[in-house]
């Protein structure tokens, strides 16, 4: 009854299955990131720092307009 328990020669499929299934999951983000585009990435890159609004960048953010 308990040499059952402690026996684990069944799992060896699964052992193969998780391994075969983590590599291909691997080599699928590779292709995937080697084939992205380059504008794409650049526009995910920039994704983090933008904050929805348009900007003019000509215009200088540290003036403080003072009322006389």
């Amino acid at each position: 009854m308990f040499k059952k328990l402690v026996d684990f020669s069944s799992y060896e499929v699964l052992g193969i299955a998780t391994t075969v299934l983590f590599f291909i999951a691997f080599v699928a983000i590779i292709i995937r990131a080697l084939v992205l585009k380059k504008s794409y990435t650049e526009e995910m890159e920039q994704l983090p720092l933008d904050d929805g609004t348009e900007r003019d960048d000509t215009e200088n953010d540290h003036d403080v307009d003072t009322k006389e």
